[in-house]
């Protein structure tokens, strides 16, 4: 049953459940999922430049994190949100006090109700809405009876926030999107990244947050690292998990759940030009996008040898090869069949692979 089509309200913790077994992102707005809002490349240029500012003003001695909306918050029994950034004492994120939100270029009845759940999260105290269409900034404040009261900031002038006491022209809000191509460059997301506490992935002008993994997709991870750098010692090469970017010029910038490199680089370098193997632990939400597109942009660099698909769940293995010519082949494997990667001549066992993990999940298919 989707539970978009139905009437009967659903509660936060029905919801929390419904969404983990989609691809696509919601959120629950007065009992009833809806997807998100499509983000288009001004959103991401206003989501740089808003965020930008508010963290130079606080200094970097700054407790509170910027948080994109990738980790859902309860507002109430019948909400749940995303919003677009919000800031929080910790890089949990659970309970925001300050957040910015862009509506849509046209405005509608949803940018309304997104609104109005934010405003329902009890530790909310300020509200900062950017209207990218008469290029106004609006900052609301919960006042000492628990309603809401606004002001607005046009062009031109300065916005003045309570959230730890800071300004910003609003001119620096909307910088840039008024050149003939508004997309974030690679350049831009990197100076940005490397301010941020939180990881965030980008793909042609996009920037993508994010989210804590299973304990057993972290399994997977752990185990198929352990394989290979036992087996990459006294090499050149070295194995990273998670925490590695894997930086492509055309445009991306991913961070692989586990990859192999024999480029010579420092310890001080956040990303790598030439993998050689790069594995992805699946998903329910990420699954699609490692499938197509991620893939597309992993084959376009020129180092790469093989690319790997682990379905932990249904214990299935997509291993993508280069050949000598140049194509990609695809060579799949179900349970028990071992991993094998000519990249580095070595053969995993699937009962390696898959140690640990819960005995629940290897028989979901």
């Amino acid at each position: 049953m989707s539970y978009l089509h139905v009437e009967q309200p659903m509660t936060s913790d029905e919801f929390l459940q419904w969404q983990a077994l989609q691809e696509e992102a919601h959120e629950l707005i007065d009992g009833h999922p809806r997807p998100l809002p499509p983000r288009d490349s001004a959103f991401f240029r206003l989501l740089v430049n808003l965020t930008s500012v508010i963290q130079a003003a606080s200094g970097e001695e700054s407790p509170w994190a910027a948080c994109l909306g990738a980790e859902p918050v309860i507002a109430t029994r019948l909400d749940v949100v995303q919003p677009d950034v919000f800031f929080a004492r910790s890089d949990e994120c659970l309970s925001p006090a300050f957040a910015c939100t862009f509506p849509s270029a046209t405005p509608g009845i949803a940018d309304a109700m997104r609104l109005g759940a934010l405003r329902r999260i009890n530790t909310m105290q300020e509200l900062l809405i950017v209207d990218r269409g008469t290029r106004r900034v609006s900052v609301e404040r919960r006042n000492a009876s628990g309603g809401w009261t606004a002001t607005h900031h046009e062009a031109g002038g300065e916005v003045r926030l309570d959230f730890q006491g800071i300004a910003f022209p609003v001119a620096a809000v909307f910088a840039g999107l008024d050149q003939p191509d508004v997309r974030l460059t690679l350049e831009e997301f990197c100076a940005w990244e490397d301010l941020q506490r939180r990881r965030h992935e980008f793909f042609h002008g996009q920037i993508l947050a994010m989210t804590g993994a299973r304990l057993d997709h972290g399994t997977a991870c752990m185990n198929l690292a352990a394989s290979l750098h036992q087996h990459l010692r006294g090499s050149p090469c070295r194995v990273f998990s998670e925490n590695a970017a894997v930086l492509n010029p055309i445009g991306t910038y991913f961070y692989p759940d586990v990859v192999v490199t024999c480029e010579r680089i420092s310890g001080h370098q956040r990303w790598m030009l030439a993998p050689i193997l790069v594995i992805e632990v699946l998903s329910v939400s990420t699954q699609r996008f490692d499938r197509t597109e991620k893939a597309q942009a992993y084959f376009r660099i020129p180092s790469l040898r093989e690319y790997v698909l682990v379905d932990h769940v249904r214990r299935r293995i997509d291993l993508h090869r280069r050949e000598s010519d140049g194509r990609w082949s695809r060579h799949p494997s179900i349970g028990d069949a071992p991993l094998h990667l000519e990249s580095l001549d070595l053969t995993i066992p699937a009962e390696v692979i898959y140690e640990r993990i819960a005995a629940s999940n290897q028989a979901a298919a």
